[in-house]
């Protein structure tokens, strides 16, 4: 009865050791997957600042020109 009870000891002790290395890999996996989504998701954000802040400047360059375009047209007359 003792060889039973070890040879099942044994056996649930071989069962939960790569089980156990198993979930620590694929913790890791997962961890490394949010730091990627977190690093796009500040990619994102970068290129939306960026996309306003062009638009921004888009904006003000029409107004600098149109200022530009009067003055000049103030300067000829």
């Amino acid at each position: 009865m003792a060889f039973l009870k070890k040879s099942l000891f044994l056996v649930l002790f071989l069962g939960l050791v790569p089980l156990f290395l198993c979930e620590n890999e694929k913790r890791e996996g997962e961890n490394e997957k949010e730091e990627n989504d977190d690093q796009s998701e500040e990619k994102r954000s970068l290129g939306s600042f960026m996309k306003g802040v062009g638009k921004g400047l888009a904006t003000v360059g029409k107004i600098v020109a149109d200022q530009f375009g009067k003055l000049l047209e103030a300067g000829k007359g």
